[in-house]
């Protein structure tokens, strides 16, 4: 299925610009890990990775419960990833939009 091969290129992809970012930034690549640009892209990624084998892939009941399973875990935390504000913000001043 075409769909868990665009979750691990995502996935790929998303790794390899946050280690270049690590580099750039000389930072661990585990502290990119914390950024939510990463969080949001590596849950994207594994949930359609886990949607691909679900509904593909599985030949057993259990096993597509498992990845579906997973699937919906990946899927709450991307939900929360994108509703979650960005932390990356290093603006000294006020947003004008936020009320106070």
């Amino acid at each position: 299925s075409a769909l868990w091969i665009l979750g691990a290129s995502i996935l790929l992809a998303a790794f390899s610009y946050h280690q270049w970012l690590a580099g750039e930034r000389g930072v661990r690549l585990r502290d990119q890990w914390r950024e939510r640009s990463w969080q949001q892209a590596s849950a994207a990624g594994i949930l359609l990775v886990c949607l691909g084998f679900g509904l593909s892939e599985g030949s057993r009941w259990w096993e597509r419960a498992i990845w579906l399973a997973l699937a919906t875990s990946f899927a709450v935390q991307l939900f929360q990833a994108l509703r979650r504000p960005d932390d990356t913000s290093t603006s000294d001043t006020a947003d004008p939009f936020r009320p106070s």
